[in-house]
């Protein structure tokens, strides 16, 4: 009964969507990681000028896309930019063949699926599903500084820009400077070599490459310079996206909801700009990873020595591979904690101190 709803709920998005066909753009965003904060920024610069519907939270599935879909999308929606996920081969060309999007975003292809996709060249071509769907007058966006996001990239038939770091794959979107604080993040570059600036409030350097795609876009739906930088002022992500709180004396970072590997490294960068505080990381470890687990575990295990006093893990699955990471170098403390209480009280011990806490995957 259940799969017979499931299927009369997307039978019904792909009808409604029918009615919407001529005016309705649509822009889908997949990748191994990123691809939330990408949405999520994307969606909030375009609504300075269009009227916008994103798919919510971490609905990125047919069905979840298919809720969206009855639930949200109005007469008046111009723009709907879908975030596509996918647990197995097929899935995001499924949610291609239902939304029809125009514009595509590929934020990056890693190992980060594999529990799931077996193999890297498996999780590519489930991702580039959505580049191939685009239609010949369509639009791809690709991080080209990706080596699996770039591979195929001759093979597409529709239009394509690049963005990156890396000058000598002369991206569309050059990525130049960025500078990270506790404040927000200022970076500067290139597109088409007119130089653009912008300054946002979000936490994190990484975030630079989340705002490219979404510049290129709004430059190509003929949004000017002033707009988007006027909209990037006022930028936030949603909770548990590197939001900052106070905790009594202490600080929380608080990225919960990210897990990958990249992300993970990218945290531990905004963990360091407090040079002199008492640093603690709390993490679930990150799921599908597959055969790789351990490995990776051991590296961001590492990376945690480098940058915190503290580690209280939360899944004894991950426990022994980021402990051996840690090593003793460092001094870096590791505990266990699984239960909710123990960790609740844990926390508790740092909130009249002058520490900070970030809160991972």
């Amino acid at each position: 009964l259940s799969n017979l709803i499931k299927w009369l709920v997307i039978a019904l998005a792909k009808l409604k969507l029918l009615f919407f066909r001529r005016r309705l753009l649509v822009i889908g965003i997949t990748g191994s990681f990123g691809k939330t904060s990408t949405k999520e920024i994307l969606a909030y610069l375009l609504a300075a000028k269009f009227k916008v519907v994103k798919t919510q939270e971490t609905n990125n599935t047919l069905i979840g896309v298919a809720k969206t879909v009855l639930l949200k999308l109005k007469p008046a929606t111009e723009i709907f930019v879908v975030e596509m996920g996918a647990y197995k081969m097929g899935e995001i060309k499924m949610i291609c063949d239902m939304v029809k999007p125009s514009i595509g975003i590929l934020t990056a292809i890693t190992d980060q699926h594999l529990a799931l996709f077996g193999n890297i060249t498996q999780t590519q071509k489930a991702k580039y599903e959505l580049l191939r769907s685009l239609p010949l007058n369509g639009l791809a966006v690709v991080n080209i500084d990706n080596k699996y996001c770039r591979e195929f990239l001759p093979e597409l038939k529709t239009n394509v820009v690049t963005f990156g770091v890396d000058n000598e794959l002369s991206p569309t979107c050059l990525i130049k400077d960025v500078t990270a604080s506790t404040d927000g993040v200022v970076c500067s570059g290139l597109i088409n070599n007119k130089l653009w600036n912008l300054t946002t409030p979000l936490v994190g350097a990484h975030n630079a490459v989340n705002l490219a795609p979404c510049v290129l876009v709004a430059h190509h739906l003929s949004m000017n310079d002033a707009e988007i930088t006027e909209q990037c002022k006022t930028l936030e992500l949603p909770d548990k996206t590197m939001k900052l709180y106070q905790y009594g004396k202490s600080t929380i970072i608080d990225d919960s909801y990210n897990a990958n590997y990249h992300g993970f490294c990218a945290a531990l960068d905004t963990l360091a700009a407090f040079p002199s505080k008492f640093k603690i990381v709390v993490t679930n470890g990150i799921p599908e990873l597959g055969e790789k687990s351990f490995e990776i575990h051991e590296k961001i295990g590492e990376e945690i020595a480098y940058n915190a006093d503290v580690l209280a893990v939360v899944n004894k699955d991950f426990y022994e591979p980021l402990k051996k990471g840690v090593g003793e170098k460092f001094k870096t403390k590791v505990y266990l904690i699984e239960e909710a209480d123990k960790l609740k009280n844990f926390i508790d011990e740092f909130k009249d101190k002058d520490a900070v806490i970030l809160v991972e995957s």
